[in-house]
């Protein structure tokens, strides 16, 4: 009877401490917050990009080194986009396959899932983002002096595309950082029943290529229906400008070694001399020293 009121009260004890060192070991796991965004470049280049991050100390911190797998649609084998591992910022990108587009043209509405592995920091974590079909192009109107930027935004509905309205977007020129540019005062525009903009290119003597080319940009920005879209298209609406390849023939501190200006040639010439000169001086005197010193002792 004594053993048998032992192994009971081992077994509640074992039943007690069992929920308690699972919840231990949980909370000391920190939450995870993954989310998901769908880009489209150019209607044709299609990602996903995974971003991951974590609260510390009251300020959203980005986590590396997150292992994800990324899906189109279910959770799947034959709907599997790829794995990812997140970089310093938090950031992984996975490129829809060509093999997928069979399941990419069944619906005109997909949704993305992501799976994040387990570590010793961080528990298993999910993220789903939904898009439908769309696509962005940009049209031109040059009058004189009068040039126009037309904006279109579509999105698909199965059979055909259907013009979108009231979504904002970013029109004007590309620059070399990324960024666009505005072609007006407004920072963005918002599309009308027709789902298009007009925007006017205000911005004048807008340096180019050597043919005067410049890059007009649109873009769609974390809009819940539609995901990131981009846009764009080549005008010569700018001045031509062309290298000036003696730039860099020229005697100047930002030209080439073989291109130094003449004055910092003399300058580091004179000071290697001086100092070789004062080091093969002081060889000499005191080579001169130990003869003098060896004829005092052969004459003593």
């Amino acid at each position: 009877m004594k053993n048998t009121k032992k192994i009971i009260t081992a077994v509640i004890a074992l039943l007690l401490t069992i929920p308690f060192s699972s919840w231990s070991q949980d909370s000391s796991k920190k939450d995870l917050i993954l989310n998901l965004s769908y880009f489209m470049t150019s209607n044709n280049a299609i990602y996903i990009m995974a971003n991951t991050k974590t609260k510390i100390a009251k300020k959203f911190t980005p986590v590396s080194g997150i292992n994800i797998s990324l899906f189109l649609d279910k959770d799947s084998s034959t709907n599997f986009i790829g794995k990812v591992t997140t970089d310093k910022n938090g950031l992984g990108k996975a490129i829809i396959s060509p093999q997928l587009k069979t399941i990419w043209d069944q619906s005109p509405t997909h949704t993305f899932k992501a799976v994040s592995e387990a570590n010793s920091d961080f528990e298993i974590t999910n993220a789903e983002t939904s898009i439908t079909k769309s696509k962005l192009t940009i049209d031109t109107l040059s009058d004189g002096d009068a040039k126009t930027i037309n904006v279109k935004v579509e999105s698909f509905n199965g059979t055909s595309w259907s013009p979108v309205p009231g979504v904002e977007i970013k029109v004007g020129v590309s620059r070399l950082s990324g960024a666009i540019l505005p072609a007006g005062e407004e920072a963005s525009y918002t599309t009308d029943s027709t789902g298009k903009v007009n925007a006017v290119l205000k911005k004048t003597a807008l340096p180019g290529d050597e043919k005067g080319n410049i890059i007009l940009a649109a873009k769609v920005e974390d809009n819940e229906q539609l995901g990131n879209l981009t846009a764009e298209k080549t005008v010569p609406w700018g001045i031509a400008v062309k290298a000036d390849n003696n730039f860099f023939n020229q005697r100047t501190l930002w030209s080439t070694r073989f291109r130094t200006p003449l004055w910092l040639l003399f300058m580091a010439y004179s000071i290697v001399i001086g100092v070789w000169g004062t080091i093969i001086y002081l060889v000499f005197q005191i080579i001169k020293l130990k003869k003098m010193g060896v004829t005092d002792i052969s004459s003593v």
